[in-house]
């Protein structure tokens, strides 16, 4: 019993660094504290003043979205590079793995578009509210009528030269591997008959899995990223795939090109 005592009395004794992480985390909080109420009066101006011209909407929204993104990161000190010959015309959908919510401030601050995220999102508190303002695309893939719905709404923005950033693995992974994408909503781009951009995105630090990946707890993974001094990544953007007939075949493409840049990554 003693050294249980003694081994758990050194586990969670507190340390010089353990202070300055927490003290580090409630700076980051209280300046994204302010971040998040100035987008969040932009983005509800712009749906006010700009109610009646989608178009123009879409623009601005996705414009002030990227810029979310790029403060995030650097409040958050997510420091990334992109590789790649060209990078993503407008309109295109763009398609990655997915590990968890830094994903979406990097490719965020990477592209302008808008995302298609999980259900569950609206549940969250503040990302909720932003989420919304940010006209992104809520996917609940158990309700076969809402996919359709999905579609129609990825469709609409691609047809007005915006793009849609989407992960098609439909879950966080631990950066192990490369789940099989799902093919349903790339209905989207036969429909509309746009270009897929594939992305491999990788962390780099010493974790296993990175502290990217979502885990168990929401909180507790934001709680994580608020105390890191800083997370590195690279975002792969790999060549494009005209638009096909086949959803099927456009998922397995793009999975395929995923895949085979992200487990050879170190060639990079």
């Amino acid at each position: 019993m003693k050294g249980g005592e003694e081994s758990y009395s050194i586990k969670h004794v507190i340390t010089p660094g353990k202070i300055m992480n927490y003290f580090l985390a409630g700076i980051r909080l209280v300046i994204y504290i302010g971040v998040f109420i100035i987008f969040f009066l932009i983005g509800a101006m712009v749906h006010i003043l700009l109610f009646a011209s989608q178009p123009q909407r879409f623009k601005w929204i996705s414009f002030f979205t990227c810029w979310w993104a790029k403060t995030t990161c650097w409040i958050l000190n997510f420091q990334f590079k992109i590789v790649g010959d060209e990078l993503p015309k407008s309109g295109s959908l763009i398609v990655s793995n997915h590990v968890g919510t830094p994903d979406i401030f990097i490719l965020g601050a990477c592209f302008k578009g808008f995302f298609v995220s999980k259900a569950e999102i609206s549940d969250w508190p503040f990302f909720n509210l932003l989420a919304w303002l940010g006209m992104t695309i809520f996917a609940d893939r158990k309700h076969k009528r809402q996919v359709i719905s999905i579609i129609q709404k990825i469709e609409t923005r691609l047809n007005a030269d915006c793009s849609v950033i989407l992960f098609p693995e439909a879950q966080a992974t631990d950066g192990a591997d490369i789940v099989p994408f799902k093919s349903a909503v790339f209905e989207s781009v036969v429909r509309a008959g746009r270009p897929v951009v594939p992305i491999a995105l990788q962390y780099h630090d010493s974790n296993q899995p990175t502290i990217a990946y979502y885990g168990d707890s929401f909180f507790k993974h934001m709680i994580t990223l608020l105390k890191n001094p800083r997370l590195q990544a690279t975002v792969f953007v790999l060549p494009e795939i005209v638009a096909g007939p086949s959803r099927h075949q456009l998922a397995e493409i793009s999975y395929a090109s995923v895949r085979s840049r992200y487990l050879n990554r170190e060639e990079g």
